[in-house]
């Protein structure tokens, strides 16, 4: 029996360790404690900078609101098992860690050419005092957090995208199209999880049935062609 091509094989559903819908939630919940540190950095800056910060301050909650959505549509595409609802999420984060790459780039390079003005212009106030020393912790600082941010940003989009192939191999395997049977091998096992074979006298259950047993065999099935004594 020829095994099926390598696109029919099943994902797997795990990420580091535990489930990828889990996965999934936690993403949710440190993206929107990240929103919650932005959205007080923007404030705390409104507070210090004044009117003349008016601008960044609502193109920042602009930007926030639409992460909370697309933060909000993540949870409802794991909870609905829509895989198509989790693709705008993933290119807003796509977005995000590649700006914030960029601010990360462009900080180090005003800090090599000593463009200290530049510096605090990203925090929207190039005019505003702040002496030299200041502004270069300043932007040692944006770096390593926007950095940080940045690869968790990278982390989560596998994450995510583990996340879609499940979700869409969900969707396949209710709409017919995808057989869980040609996910496993000749033998109809797996590393992760055991498929009774068709035929009464392995008294392991039928696949048709839906007994997939996970890790091993519940026992060693016989021969194809044992019968059981009368």
């Amino acid at each position: 029996m020829a095994k099926p091509p390598p696109e029919q094989y099943a994902t797997t559903n795990r990420v580091c360790c535990c489930n990828v819908k889990t996965a999934g939630y936690i993403v949710a919940i440190v993206e929107i404690v990240l929103c919650i540190l932005a959205l007080y950095g923007l404030f705390r800056n409104f507070q210090v900078f004044g009117s003349p910060y008016f601008f960044w301050f609502f193109v920042g909650i602009i930007s926030i609101i639409i992460i909370i959505i697309g933060i909000i549509i993540l949870i409802l595409a794991i909870v609905k098992r829509k895989a198509n609802w989790v693709i705008p999420h993933m290119f807003s984060q796509i977005f995000l860690t590649l700006f914030l790459f960029i601010v990360a780039l462009v900080t180090a390079i005003l800090l090599l050419f000593e463009r200290y003005r530049g510096i605090r212009s990203l925090l929207g106030q190039g005019d505003y005092y702040m002496s030299d020393e200041s502004t270069r912790f300043l932007g040692y600082l944006i770096i390593l957090v926007y950095l940080a941010v940045a690869l968790l940003e990278a982390f989560f989009i596998w994450i995510v995208y583990k996340l879609y192939l499940h979700l869409k191999e969900c969707e396949r395997i209710k709409t017919g199209q995808f057989s869980l049977l040609a996910a496993y091998d000749d033998e109809g096992y797996n590393s992760n999880v055991y498929i009774a074979p068709k035929n009464d006298s392995a008294h392991g259950g039928s696949p048709s049935a839906g007994d997939v047993y996970p890790y091993e065999p519940p026992v060693t099935p016989p021969p194809q062609g044992y019968r059981r004594p009368q």
